[in-house]
């Protein structure tokens, strides 16, 4: 009986020290692809949708370099946007009017939080010299406005319980989707480039956030577990 404790322990331990491991992401598109007044860029071979009754969380990572459209050179959008068949529910990226790092879509443009943002405000103007990574993380409510976290330029050497509170913003929006696109809309054909497009289920899986250390708890009961082996 105390050998099958030993046994129940050891699993239970590992379990838990294994489980935020870095797995393969659900999809990647190295790029890069520069998107300028085609309206919508379908990522090749995506085929993942989520509906009105969809619960779990995603996460999406994207990177724009040197984006030549931006707060000196037209009245534009862009960025990563959830559709649902016609309708596009939510964009990450910049909306029609802020020319700054935003989210757009039915539920109209919000300034993301920055920790470089220009003086006296907390958003970050779009600049041609950016090369800006965009983390998204959505948790789905089945049948409710789903919970959108989104890191401007976050150090993904660190965990995402250890990110910067300046660079994340918090808010509620309609995330169900059955595709996604890239986009740039603008009046002079300028264009953003996206490269590092990524999906996954957990904030640790590979090129997203670090995994976490084991916990003070965690390394006890390790100890506790040498413990009772030497006891036997």
């Amino acid at each position: 009986m105390k050998s099958l404790g030993n046994t129940l322990l050891t699993t239970a331990l590992l379990g838990a020290i294994c489980a935020p491991s870095q797995a393969a992401v659900l999809y990647s598109m190295a790029g890069p692809v520069t998107v300028s007044d085609t309206w919508n860029y379908a990522p090749p071979d995506l085929s993942l949708s989520r509906d009105q009754y969809a619960t779990g969380t995603l996460y999406f990572k994207y990177t724009v370099t040197n984006p030549a459209s931006n707060k000196d050179t037209e009245n534009y959008y862009a960025g990563m946007s959830f559709f649902d068949g016609s309708n596009e529910h939510l964009g990450i990226g910049n909306g029609w009017e802020p020319y700054a790092y935003s989210a757009f879509g039915s539920g109209g443009n919000r300034d993301l939080n920055s920790a470089t943002p220009e003086s006296g405000e907390i958003y970050q103007l779009v600049r041609s010299t950016d090369m800006t990574t965009i983390v998204i993380r959505v948790d789905f409510n089945s049948e409710a406005n789903d919970n959108i976290t989104v890191w401007l330029n976050p150090n993904l050497s660190q965990t995402e319980a250890a990110q910067n509170a300046a660079l994340t913003t918090y808010f509620a929006a309609d995330a169900n989707f059955d595709r996604i696109y890239l986009r740039e809309g603008g009046n002079n054909g300028s264009g953003w480039t996206y490269s590092n497009f990524s999906i996954a289920e957990n904030s640790t899986d590979t090129g997203f956030f670090a995994v976490p250390e084991p916990s003070a708890a965690l390394l006890g009961a390790f100890g506790m577990l040498g413990l009772l082996r030497r006891r036997r």
